[in-house]
């Protein structure tokens, strides 16, 4: 009777309730798997197009920096412009310890990392730089500290500096040896051409 229906509608809703709550939950922490800065740093087997570097800058004055992954990867961008740049150029860990040029001391792979070493159904993924290059602050492990020639001082490559100097270095030689690429390849001292400017 009425008693039967409201006892069976009560338990209906307690029903739906409790799996929109569930489902709530799972959306949730599927949110928080997509968006919290270690699903950035789980190993990948796809090339990214584009990536956005720096998301989250501490600076106040520079933001997040735009950077064609697939234009880096698949483009004659070496120094001389006449060859497309290795993987390890920036992804340094990925290869043998026998192929490390000093400072770099960290070997991950038994080969050398390429876009068909990695279709190997063996192959690790790839790691994000943040991986192992963590903001200042985050001491949620050590930072890689290298001795470059010519200093005594040992540097900590937090994300900052390992960002800087691979791009700023790369970007520095190839304007040194194309100079008419000035408005194309941005160097050191072009700071807001490749950040995002905050406020």
């Amino acid at each position: 009777s009425n008693m039967k229906r409201t006892i069976s509608s009560v338990i209906a809703v307690a029903f739906l309730l409790a799996g929109l709550v569930l489902v709530g939950t799972s959306w949730r922490v599927g949110l928080a798997k997509t968006w919290t800065p270690a699903a950035f740093d789980d190993p990948k087997k796809v090339q990214p197009k584009d990536v956005v570097l720096d998301k989250d800058s501490q600076s106040d004055k520079y933001g997040e920096v735009a950077f064609s992954h697939e234009n880096h990867a698949t483009k004659n961008y070496s120094v001389d412009g006449k060859t497309v740049l290795g993987c390890v150029e920036c992804h340094h860990t990925d290869q043998p310890a026998d192929k490390l040029k000093a400072p770099l001391k960290t070997a991950e792979r038994k080969v050398v990392l390429t876009v068909d070493s990695l279709k190997a159904a063996d192959a690790a993924g790839v790691k994000t730089c943040r991986s192992c290059h963590l903001q200042v602050g985050d001491d949620s492990a050590e930072l890689p500290v290298v001795t470059y020639a010519g200093k005594t001082v040992p540097t900590k490559l937090s994300n900052e500096i390992a960002y800087h100097n691979n791009c700023n270095i790369c970007h520095d030689a190839v304007l040194a040896a194309r100079p008419e690429l000035k408005t194309k390849v941005f160097g050191t001292q072009d700071c807001a051409k490749c950040h995002k400017p905050i406020g």
